[in-house]
């Protein structure tokens, strides 16, 4: 009876704390924030009253929120495809240098500013960045050319923060690129060559179809690797603005509920946010996971 019970209890004692921290950590506070955008209650008054979907109505009012849900719109629409397909460029030139001894310091010099804080990170594109002295208007006025103002000019804030988030977080990408490409058997790549293949040819038909199943990963992970990359810089770089043009839902939702405590209309934000992202995510999973190759 002991041994029975024991074989019944493992698996629950190995997935146990698994379970409890995603409990605790993820489903938990979605259901708190769930609980939190109907009610009217700053989590430190015992005063607790029923708003229903006025935190909603609010929030889909605000034009701060119509502001930050564009702004996320045009990043997700300028980081994703940069921080999926230049990562491959760059895992492609260094599969090429594989054998030789440049190989790993190409590696970790690419994948360097992906252990960097974010606040080291803010702090040295501001520098680069500064429309006074900054190195960057230095080398245009050195060049005759007009100075910027960068991430102080509203046209350009959004365009400077998109950059330094892909500079601090597209080394992840570049390795698991790196890591499918090295499982690609070159016994078909040398067969195809002799066969006369071109190189477009080989990474389309034979490459890309043996890694998809780490194209689809990285897809799906990117939306949400960028959303919370964002949050960081932005709130280092600009912090939100100038005038918000900078801003996005993460960040607003971070001002509303630990800037301002309106933590019901955070928690309407947050909420409105997860189905976006679910919504997205069932997309990528309905539309591209039949593609993918996974024998």
């Amino acid at each position: 009876m002991r041994t029975g019970l024991m074989k019944t209890l493992a698996p629950w004692i190995f997935v146990g704390p698994a379970v409890v921290a995603v409990i605790v950590f993820l489903y938990g506070p979605m259901i708190a924030s769930l609980v939190l955008s109907f009610l009217d209650w700053n989590l430190l008054s015992p005063d607790v009253g029923f708003a229903g979907t006025r935190h909603y109505q609010a929030v889909a009012a605000s034009h701060d929120f119509r502001l930050s849900a564009w702004n996320t719109l045009l990043y997700c629409l300028v980081l994703i495809p940069a921080q999926i397909l230049l990562p491959l460029g760059f895992a492609l030139m260094i599969h090429g240098v594989r054998g030789s001894r440049m190989g790993p310091i190409y590696r970790g010099a690419l994948f360097l500013p992906t252990i960097v804080a974010y606040s080291v990170a803010g702090v040295a594109w501001s520098w680069l960045l500064n429309p006074v002295n900054g190195l960057f208007n230095e080398v245009l006025s050195a060049l005759g050319l007009p100075r910027s103002r960068w991430h102080t000019d509203p046209q350009l804030a959004l365009l400077c923060v998109s950059l330094v988030t892909f500079w601090k977080s597209f080394g992840l990408n570049m390795l698991l690129w790196l890591a499918a490409l090295t499982t690609v058997p070159q016994s078909l790549i040398e067969a195809a060559r002799l066969d006369g293949a071109r190189p477009r040819r080989i990474f389309f038909n034979i490459t890309l179809p043996l890694i998809s199943p780490t194209a689809f990963f990285i897809a799906v992970t990117t939306l949400f690797s960028v959303l919370d990359d964002i949050v960081g810089v932005v709130d280092v770089l600009t912090g939100g603005g100038p005038a918000g043009s900078s801003s996005n839902l993460l960040y607003y939702l971070w001002q509303q509920g630990l800037g301002f405590f309106q933590f019901g209309q955070a928690s309407a934000v947050a909420m409105i946010l997860i189905v976006a992202v679910l919504l997205v995510t069932w997309a990528q999973f309905a539309l591209v996971e039949r593609k993918v190759h996974y024998e």
